[in-house]
């Protein structure tokens, strides 16, 4: 898969094919639906998207914040069969391009496609100004064939971003796996703590999170992923209230291993939450719900195994 940065690199090898546009912000099924029925018509496949996320230029007081890291598209796409990924700068003079201008400069100039799929809520240009039907009627003019996909329901809900944020923002890190189609995870690099676990007897990884969004404060049944292997595994997510703590952290327990992962990036994959956070008013009661989260956190990950 070719990634671009700029698309007066794509060069004339990429046109004839299809083309999507989204924000692909987590890259869920429904996504992956699109990318399907684009992958299907037999052609070059390019996706073109946005980087930084177009909300966060246009309305930061919304505190919008992306589910992964950038670098989870480039690592997922190939598997959907994606020839190029185009990832255009997002900026307010972009954003202030009409619709037509977009299409122009953005779409046929650089791809010249024969095919356009795009999503059920699919919009472009200055202000949304841009429409479905406005690009079925330019379709027309340059014989490129227009592809709607309607949204994917699952619970009588469509599958969408937002849906993901406001159900990882809950804790219900198995409904975002529905949805995503695979376990939610944080990436990080492991760095030093207060090694306030080991003294307890339950050692954890401290992780520096790089994602915007994460689970909410709990505590949480997960496998931890480092150079193909796969670890069991029990993390908190809180400011330990119990020892007056304010920063967030994100620290993790290996329950089937005791290796060294200090400086080393990992993936936290969150399969079933556990409990919210709660301060204890001694120790002892912390280490007795800590072997307990472990408990219970095991029992989690035997009904996850196929």
């Amino acid at each position: 898969m070719h990634i671009l940065h700029d698309l007066s690199s794509v060069g004339h090898k990429f046109h004839g094919g299809v083309i999507t546009i989204g924000n692909f912000d987590g890259l869920h099924l429904g996504h992956q639906m699109l990318l399907k029925k684009a992958l299907a018509l037999g052609k070059p496949l390019a996706v073109l998207t946005f980087a930084p996320h177009p909300v966060q230029v246009l309305y930061p007081e919304r505190g919008l914040r992306c589910l992964f890291p950038r670098e989870d598209l480039y690592e997922r796409m190939p598997d959907f069969g994606v020839d190029v990924l185009a990832v255009l700068p997002f900026d307010r003079e972009l954003a202030s391009w009409s619709a037509q201008r977009f299409l122009q400069d953005c779409v046929w100039r650089p791809f010249a496609p024969q095919h356009i799929v795009a999503g059920y809520d699919f919009a472009f240009g200055k202000s949304r100004e841009g429409t479905l039907q406005g690009l079925r009627e330019w379709g027309r003019t340059k014989a490129v064939n227009i592809h709607q996909i309607e949204p994917l329901m699952l619970g009588g809900e469509i599958v969408s971003s937002r849906r993901i944020r406001e159900a990882l923002a809950a804790g219900r890190v198995e409904d975002v796996r529905l949805c995503l189609g695979r376990p939610f995870y944080l990436r990080g690099q492991i760095v030093s703590g207060a090694g306030r676990g080991e003294s307890l007897g339950f050692p954890t990884l401290n992780q520096q999170v790089i994602n915007e969004s994460y689970p909410a404060r709990g505590v949480y049944a997960t496998y931890t992923l480092h150079k193909r292997q796969r670890y069991r595994s029990v993390t908190n997510i809180g400011i330990n209230p119990t020892f007056g703590g304010q920063e967030l952290k994100f620290e993790t327990h290996l329950l089937n291993a005791s290796i060294d992962l200090y400086g080393q990036s990992v993936d936290v994959e969150f399969i079933a939450f556990l409990r919210p956070e709660l301060q204890f008013s001694d120790v002892e009661g912390l280490k007795k719900q800590i072997a307990n989260d472990i408990l219970k956190a095991n029992e989690a990950l035997d009904r996850d195994c196929p």
